[in-house]
Formats: structure tokens, sequence, C-alpha cells
């Protein structure tokens, strides 16, 4: 090979994590090739079209917190900063019509910021407050043990109204899941990184476009710009792979699509939800690959979101969302209407969303599905004529849409063991907001896990005996300095 010439690197999956992987992979100078599945990049992070009320909608609301350091740096990178707005102010609004907001006080050191609104938090008295403040504290400050927030919240005594009034909305939220079922770790690391991090954490930025727009075609001119070559409709099938005697790893020679299309380059990251690398492993005849990724321990998790056309307005003017607590919908949003050329908007005037996070648990089977969409409309739609005091408010229109593996549920176990970025292949690395990033399954997760696949090809693999027969250990990585990254023990074959 030329010395001029640049090492190749294939990146299959065009969601958030594809898309940061390439971004890296071309900071590092290589010619880079992106595959998508889907005729979009994005992912989940997706939008489709109303025909009803003809103009583009989100699958779900995603809002993004100071917190996610590494979003807002690639969106400054893929120069996707403008299609933001940003707030220091998140609105509660309760069963009640009690309404107060989430603001960071300047006067204060970081960690205290909150003090002054949440002390004027309702449904609590100030005891209860003073303890949820201390508890708080103490999370994001101390060691914890591998179990369950309920668990955890048991052993503290937290009251179920506090719970109910404060903990549940904020865990919802959050990590999607609810306290039975999560890790406490988990939610150490929001209290950690949002909370305890003062204004800069805490504030929220907002999508002023739909977000086809942002990810998919701003994102992809970007990337094209930079000389990232995208090849939409190219569905993974299986990889080549070879065996090395000297230490027994496996190395990816090509990677073969649906269409019976051939790649090779010199790396490869396998930006894919945790079930379809499965069914890839599987197909490769790399049974053992699969086993060595724990994915029957994944436990996916769904997110609802509830689009209403209503006969008048509910925020005031100026206000985009705000958070609801006491009834089934979590987070109440305005979004704004589609301005992609060609579109002709409809009715978007009065057009809200509301999201249910632990949809999985929270919904009926039939509220999940297109079929109970009407029914579970109403049970939103009741829930904001209670909390905004407008018994007289009326739908118009209703969809429901949901992304049944939103996220994987964060339980104690599945938190802390996770597969790491490399150890799978000498020459590639996965990526994914399922893999371990020591973050929940978030939007900053998966970009953290497509650079740190990228990164991965400057560190050193060091890998055990491995072979494809049932009683095989799992690949213990190191980094070039020796450090541990990710170990698992025969057991967990």
């Amino acid at each position: 090979m030329n010395k001029t010439q640049k090492k190749t690197i294939s990146i299959v999956g065009g969601g958030l994590a594809g898309i940061a992987a390439a971004d890296a992979a071309r900071n590092q100078d290589y010619q880079t090739a992106l595959f998508e599945r889907a005729g979009v990049l994005g992912g989940r992070v997706a939008s489709l079209f109303e025909p009803v009320q003809k103009h583009w909608i989100d699958t779900g609301q995603h809002l993004i917190l100071g917190c996610c350091t590494e979003v807002l740096a690639l969106h400054k990178r893929l120069a996707l900063e403008h299609f933001f707005e940003q707030s220091d102010a998140i609105p509660f609004v309760t069963l009640k019509q009690q309404h107060w907001s989430l603001t960071p006080s300047p006067f204060l050191p970081k960690c205290w910021r909150f003090i002054p609104s949440f002390c004027s938090m309702p449904g609590l008295t100030m005891k209860d407050r003073i303890k949820t403040g201390l508890l708080l504290h103490r999370i994001g400050k101390v060691t914890l043990p591998d179990i369950s927030i309920a668990q955890y919240f048991k052993q503290h005594h937290v009251p179920q109204h506090v719970q109910d009034a404060f903990w549940l909305p904020l865990i919802l939220s959050t990590l999607s899941e609810l306290p039975d079922y999560a890790s406490v770790k988990a939610l150490q690391k929001i209290i950690r990184d949002a909370f305890l991090a003062g204004r800069k954490g805490m504030s929220v930025h907002l999508p002023t476009v739909p977000l086809r727009q942002i990810y998919h075609e701003a994102a992809a001119k970007a990337l094209t710009e930079r000389e990232v070559s995208l090849h939409f409709f190219k569905r993974l099938h299986r990889l080549h792979w070879q065996r090395s005697e000297a230490d027994n790893s496996l190395t990816i020679t090509a990677l073969e699509f649906s269409d019976g299309s051939i790649e090779r380059s010199d790396r490869y990251i396998l930006a894919l939800p945790a079930f379809q690398l499965w069914k890839v492993l599987e197909a490769s005849e790399l049974p053992c690959r699969a086993e060595h990724l724990g994915l029957e321990r994944f436990e996916p998790g769904a997110i609802s979101t509830v689009h209403l056309w209503l006969d008048r307005p509910i925020l005031e003017s100026g206000v985009r969302c705000c958070a609801l607590s006491g009834g089934i919908g979590q987070f109440l949003c305005r979004p704004c209407p589609s301005d992609t050329a060609g579109d002709a908007a409809g009715d978007t005037e009065n057009y809200y969303t509301v999201v249910i996070s632990a949809a999985h648990r929270l919904l009926s089977e039939a509220e999940i599905t297109a079929a109970g969409s009407l029914d579970l409309a109403n049970r939103v739609l009741e829930q904001i004529r209670t909390s905004f005091g407008l018994p007289e408010l009326q739908l118009r229109h209703c969809r429901t849409t949901s992304c049944f593996e939103a996220i994987f549920s964060p339980g104690p176990l599945i938190y802390a063991q996770r597969p790491g970025a490399f150890g799978l292949f000498s020459n590639g690395a996965i990526a994914g907001d399922w893999t371990q990033t020591g973050l929940p399954s978030t939007m900053e997760g998966a970009v953290r896990s497509g650079i740190a696949a990228v990164e991965s090809g400057q560190k050193q693999a060091i890998y055990s005996n491995v072979n494809d027969e049932p009683d095989c250990k799992m690949c213990i990585t190191k980094s070039a300095s020796g450090r541990l990254t990710d170990e698992r023990s025969s057991d967990d074959c």
C-alpha cells in the first residue's frame, strides 16, 4: 500500500453512534464509509410525515441537557447548533394545577444552585424537601451498591409520597424505567452530571425543526462535505472473518450486505442495536461471540409519544415545554412546525406532544400500539385538562408513535456489566448506547460510544483464549497502558 494512502474504515449503522463514529474517523484522517439499512440517518432520532395534518412529526420528543457535552460538541462540529434553542428553566405542572420552575440561582455554588427553586416545589413539606435534598447530595457523592433504586429507597426510608412527588418523575424522564427495575448507579450518574453540575448541566436544548432535518438532512450534508461516503439501504447480512493462530483473535476480512455486495476496509465499526448485532453474529457463524456480549440479558424498554392537535393553546407564549407530574404523561412540548422546503404545513398552531417514558411498564399492549391510540390520547387529554384547568379543551386529531426498543432497561446487573467498544475483533469495534459508556441509554451515550469505537483503534487489545465452544471465556481487553477496560468470567458466557 502506498504510504500516502489513507487507511479505510467502514461504519455500519447511521444512528447517532454511527454519525459520531464517522465524524471521529474523519478527525483521525480515515477514508470513511458509512452504511445505513434505512434511507435516512438518525436511527431512533427520527421523523415521519403526518398525512392528515400534512407536516413532519418527530417519533419522540428529544430534549438535550447541558450535561450532554459530547452531543453538543458533535452539534458544533457538524454545524447543527442553530437548530436548537436553549433554556435554563424547566417548568413543572401538577394535577392540582400547581406550577413551579426548576431554575438555577446565579448566586450560589454550582452544586447548590437549585436549592431556592427546589424549596418552592409543591407537594412536599419543608422537612421532606430537606431530607430529599440531603439524599440527592448523598447519592451524588458516595459509592453505591449494585442494587435497584427501590431497594436503595427502602434502605433509606424514603416515604412513598416523596417518591411519587419528586423521585418518580425524575427517574421516569431520565431512565425511562420504574425504580423497581433501574440501578441506583444509573440514577447517580444523572444526579452527578445534571443536578450537581449546576446551571450548565441542567440547561435544556430543544430542537426548533423536525429531527429529520437535523440528523438526516443537515448531518448528511456535513458528513458529505467532510468526504464521508454515505450508503443507504445497505443491510448488513454477515461478516467474513479469519482466526489468528498466534493469539486466537478474530479479524474481520469483509462485510457482506443483503444485496450481495462486499465491502473491505482496514477497520470496521458495528454501530448496530444489540439484537441486530446478535443476528449478524449468528449469520456469520459466530454464536460464541454473540454469547460474549450477553445480549440475552438486555431488556428493551419502550417510549411512547402522544401527538395532539387541540382547539386552543395550552402553554404561554414563549414557553415550549414543561414537565408533568401525577399522571400518565411526563413531558409536554410544543414542537416547531416543519419548515422543510416543499412541505405543505397543516395545522401546527395548537400541536403538542406528550412523552410517556417506560411505556412498557405503564401502558397496556393495546395502548402502546396504534389500535389503542385514541383511548390513550383521551387519558392524556384528561391529564392536561386537569393540570391546566381547561375542562373545555377539545381534541381535533391525535396520533401515537411508539419506539419499542427505545432504551435498554438499566437494571443493576446489566448497567454495570455491558460490553466495551473493543475486544470482539482485532480490527473492529462495536458502538451504541447499549455498550459500556458509563451512562444509561441516552443520546449522549450513543455519541460517546461512537467516538470510543474509533479511538479503540489506538489501543492495544489483548485477547484470552477464545474459541467457539460453549465454555469459552470472555475477552479481556486492555488499553495501551495496561488498564483493564472490560472483563467477564466464563460464568457469564
